[in-house]
């Protein structure tokens, strides 16, 4: 046998019916046919009037069978209170008979006074196909059922299947749904919630936010403990266990509201002060303004002592490193509102590292020059200690103290040590670095020399090399340029005695040595002039016929200076067959001009591979140029 689970059937001509398993079973579908199996009732005839109507119960199934079209069965129910009163009916011999015979036949339910209550219709679903249906509300009290064709059916011995579907209406009235405490509580109160009905014996059920929380039972009361804050819908259902669908409800707002902490931390505190070193104990004490709570401490976000009633933690390390202490206050009731306070702490393994021991100047340096010392280090709680070896002896020129820079103004010269001693007061572990100094005493040094190994006067962007000479100890030398207008330092004290240069405009320049004792102030200078012409910038296209004896020049001057041609030349091999000296072959700046000349006889040597050499002056400086065909 087929069982179908329906929770909701179909709405047909404003008719809703529902069944369930217990009414559905038997049910015929399109996919196949089979008989109700085990009826509540079977009909049994006569029962063609109300006074031999057979007995059923509400929510009995019925087989029963219309044996011609003149056959007219008739059933006594008894509702023993009001409620919605469903009926379906199927056909049972052939699934084809709902479909051919569902018009030809009607139910009909009436009150003992014969009056019609209702009447059922003929409906259609996909899955079960053509049925009877009715829908009606019903007041306590005796009816009958009549099942009967219309009079010109052609049924015979057909079966049908009645099932019947019964919610009643509950015969008492919730009075109240209420809490032991107003609204709105602190999250994680226990909060007890009531309900009152006016009639004994009921069975009560409780949902918040429309989940049960308990179920049926005759309490009605529950204990509602919430963990959230929030607005909840609180909702009792009350029915009588003898009539289980005669069901009734009320439903309650209650606003639960976050606990806020009622305590603080007035401190925490280590009892000794960071930094500390490995392997030392360090304890961690909290203190509240009130009692009762439970403590949690962290370090570096790792759970080190879980919560609990002890206020102190007592730690260890065994790393050097920056860590954070946390602790974390809580009421045990309330365990997601904590006060939490932290504070950083180092620990160091008490050593000592010296990077660096640095002066302000580079060695050597006169004396009576102050010269600053720094040392560089890591530790924890460091002091600088400042000695130097002079005159072999060690002298202290800063005792311990938390500077790590000092001054030292030599008197005497000489080589000598500087040295820091690095300490941390935490550990009393020490570390050392020295530098080597010289102090000289300033001396004579003769002027310098400068010379260039070029000449002094070149076109712009000529690269000078210029060197630099003086007699003495402890020399750096610096060098300067005046354009015309000012002094700029192009190479700065130092060893080098040379400097590479050039101009990039034409004019004239001086170039400087200044000379000095390292650290002193005493300058000799030496100066060098310069004559820094424009550079040509030019081309030039000759050529010459020797069948007419006539040449030409054709000049292009793209500079600013005028260029003046002074003789040109013809070369076979490096051999000079033929030369012209011109007269006033001058192009102007940002010009050009074409010269022509004539040999006194055909230079009958002139092939293609003549080479042609123009001599030229431009800006009072001389210069060839060669021309290929």
């Amino acid at each position: 046998m087929r069982k179908v689970v329906i929770t909701a059937f179909i709405l047909l001509l404003t008719f809703t019916y529902s069944l369930n398993t217990a009414h559905a079973e038997g049910l015929v579908s399109k996919s196949g046919f089979k008989k109700l199996e085990n009826p509540a009732v079977t009909e049994l005839e006569p029962n063609n009037t109300k006074e031999t109507a057979n007995r059923i119960q509400p929510s009995d199934s019925v087989l029963g069978t219309i044996q011609d079209d003149e056959d007219t069965d008739y059933y006594r129910l008894v509702m023993p209170r009001k409620g919605q009163y469903t009926l379906l009916s199927l056909l049972g011999n052939y699934y084809s008979d709902n479909e051919r015979y569902s018009d030809d036949y009607s139910i009909t339910i009436y009150d003992e006074n014969d009056n019609t209550v209702a009447n059922s219709e003929s409906l259609y679903d996909e899955d079960y196909g053509y049925f009877q249906g009715m829908q009606t509300s019903l007041e306590a009290g005796t009816y009958y059922i009549s099942v009967k064709t219309n009079g010109y059916s052609y049924m015979n011995n057909q079966e049908y299947y009645l099932w019947q579907y019964i919610e009643y209406a509950p015969d008492f009235v919730i009075n109240s749904l209420t809490a032991n405490l107003p609204s709105p509580q602190i999250e994680r109160k226990t909060i007890t919630v009531q309900a009152g009905a006016n009639k004994a014996g009921l069975h009560y059920q409780f949902s918040v936010q429309g989940k049960v929380v308990k179920s049926y039972s005759g309490a009605n009361t529950y204990q509602w403990t919430p963990t959230a804050p929030g607005t909840y819908k609180l909702k009792v259902e009350v029915r009588d266990p003898s009539f289980p669908s005669a069901v009734a409800q009320k439903e309650i707002s209650y606003t639960i509201t976050a606990y806020k902490p009622d305590f603080a931390i007035t401190s925490f505190s280590p009892n000794i002060n960071s930094p500390s070193l490995t392997g030392k104990t360090i304890t961690f004490s909290t203190k509240t303004n009130k009692s009762g709570l439970q403590y949690q401490y962290t370090v570096n976000g790792r759970v080190v002592q879980s919560f609990g009633a002890n206020s102190s933690y007592s730690w260890k390390p065994t790393s050097a490193g920056k860590y954070t202490i946390k602790v974390e206050v809580r009421r045990s009731q309330y365990p997601n509102r904590i006060v939490s306070k932290q504070l950083s702490y180092e620990i160091s393994d008490g050593k000592v590292y010296i990077s660096s021991l640095r002066a302000n100047m580079s060695s050597p340096r006169p004396t009576s020059t102050s010269i600053k010392w720094t040392a560089a280090a890591k530790g924890v709680n460091l002091e600088y200690k400042f000695s130097v070896y002079q005159n072999k002896k060690w002298t202290t020129i800063q005792n311990y103290s938390s500077k790590n820079y000092t001054y030292w103004k030599p008197k005497s010269a000489g080589s000598s040590k500087v040295m820091v001693t690095v300490r941390s007061k935490l550990s009393k572990k020490t570390a050392t670095r020295t530098a080597n100094f010289t102090i000289f005493k300033p001396s004579y040094f003769s002027a310098p020399t400068l010379k260039s190994n070029i000449s002094t006067k070149q076109t712009t962007n000529t690269y000078f090399y210029f060197t630099a000479k003086s007699s003495g100890n402890y020399l750096e030398y610096r060098f300067r340029v005046y354009n015309g207008y000012y002094w700029s330092t192009v190479q700065d004290y130092s060893s080098s005695k040379s400097l590479y240069w050039t101009a990039y405009y034409k004019g004239k320049y001086t170039v400087a040595v200044d000379v000095r004792q390292k650290g002193t102030k005493t300058v000799k200078t030496k100066k060098l002039s310069l004559d820094i012409r424009e550079s040509p910038n030019s081309s030039f296209n000759a050529n010459y016929d020797i069948y007419y004896n006539y040449g030409y020049l054709k000049v292009t001057n793209y500079g600013y200076s005028n260029l003046k041609v002074t003789k040109m030349q013809f070369l076979n091999n490096g051999n000079i067959i033929y030369t012209h000296n011109p007269n006033n072959w001058i192009t102007i700046g940002r010009s050009y001009q074409t010269y022509y000349f004539n040999p006194k006889k055909a230079v009958s040597q002139f092939s293609y591979n003549t080479v042609i050499k123009v001599y030229y002056t431009y800006d009072g400086l001389t210069y060839t140029s060669y021309l290929y065909r």
